[in-house]
């Protein structure tokens, strides 16, 4: 990958040198890939796990992502006035902690009871209406949270623009939707690798019918951590790399 900088096409090395040497866009981009495999993973295993694990009838669970879209837009409104009114970093810190509380809820929520049909009187059953609200509730969260992936990186990536005494803001946006990529690319990867070892199978259709397999324990246990437990250390994760950025932003 070449960029042109000032006309001329900048090799390959000369952008990782200057990449390198700027620290503060090595945290965003750290940051970026961070909390962009948590969000990747979470949307990628949510219907598995909504199915699979708590045993949503698929008829309800095809509806899940829907409150969750809803949630994020909501939340990057939400974390737009907390970064004007405090700063980016209080608002990463903010949204974060949500994040990782409704991980945390989401990871040990109870299964409802199953059902095979819609007839059979999913919320007929006190008990799986208020899980399923419980489970809306999380989701909501964990959208609103998880809303800072999209907005906190990028509008830190000014600050490590200006790092450079070029400021090139072409390469190094590039960059960040390269990081984006990669951050896509692994998640998925991760995922499949963790499903496979844990023996996940996989749903088929059968005479024009959706065959749900029973997962096992280890199985499912694999889906929860990737809903639950490794989003929220990955996100942990870019909260302690980013934990000197405030006073820098305090005192800037």
């Amino acid at each position: 990958m070449q960029k042109k900088l000032g006309g001329k096409a900048e090799p390959i090395k000369l952008q990782f040198k200057r990449i390198f040497n700027n620290k503060k866009f090595l945290k965003v981009i750290s940051l970026y890939i961070l909390l962009w495999c948590a969000l990747q993973l979470m949307q990628t295993v949510a219907l598995i796990y909504v199915e699979d694990v708590l045993n949503v009838p698929s008829e309800i669970a095809n509806w899940v992502p829907i409150p969750f879209q809803i949630s994020a837009l909501i939340g990057l409104q939400i974390w737009a006035r907390v970064s004007n009114k405090l700063n980016r970093i209080s608002a990463l810190n903010y949204g974060a902690l949500i994040w990782i509380v409704s991980c945390t809820a989401a990871l040990f929520l109870p299964s409802l009871s199953k059902v095979s049909y819609l007839e059979d009187g999913l919320f007929l059953n006190f008990d799986n209406l208020i899980l399923f609200i419980i489970l809306i509730v999380i989701i909501c969260l964990i959208g609103i949270g998880a809303s800072t992936a999209y907005l906190i990186p990028w509008s830190l990536l000014p600050d490590a623009i200006d790092e450079d005494p070029e400021k090139p803001a072409g390469l190094y946006t590039a960059w960040m939707v390269l990081i984006q990529k990669i951050g896509i690319g692994l998640s998925v990867q991760v995922l499949g690798f963790l499903l496979y070892i844990s023996g996940y199978q996989s749903c088929f259709v059968e005479n024009s019918s959706l065959n749900i397999i029973e997962q096992s324990s280890l199985a499912q246990l694999t889906i929860r951590l990737c809903i639950g437990f490794i989003p929220s250390l990955l996100v942990i994760i870019g909260l302690f790399i980013m934990r000197k950025w405030d006073q820098k932003l305090l005192t800037n």
